[in-house]
């Protein structure tokens, strides 16, 4: 399942499971993370979740900006919109959060190549 990590200084303050198919964040309590700090909006950002196209019970996770005063940045990169990978850092007014995707990391089995001999 996948997860939004709330970091200060490399150690873990909360977990929050994305197990919804729509989260918001921002200061007005009608969302469903509200961060207390000026710096964010009443309505700072939105994390929805979406059937993946190829691969069956997976999902892909985008973060939008809803038009915050400050914005939202994903790796110390201001976005409008993005698709979240693993690891990824999401920064919203001073409140660092890390995405986990919750699967484990597979990586291809290595190829083998043997040259024919001439």
């Amino acid at each position: 399942m996948a997860k939004l990590l709330l970091k200060h200084e490399g150690l873990t303050l909360n977990t929050l499971v994305l197990d919804e198919d729509e989260i918001t964040i921002g200061r007005s309590p009608m969302n469903t993370v509200q961060l207390d700090d000026a710096a964010v909006s009443g309505n700072h950002a939105r994390i929805t979740r979406t059937a993946n196209a190829y691969l069956e019970k997976h999902f892909d996770y985008f973060i939008e900006d809803l038009k915050s005063t400050n914005g939202t940045q994903v790796n110390e990169q201001k976005i409008t919109r993005q698709l979240l990978k693993n690891g990824d850092v999401i920064l919203i007014g001073v409140h660092e959060f890390v995405f986990d995707s919750g699967e484990p990391v597979q990586l291809e089995t290595t190829a083998i190549y043997l040259p024919d001999d001439k």
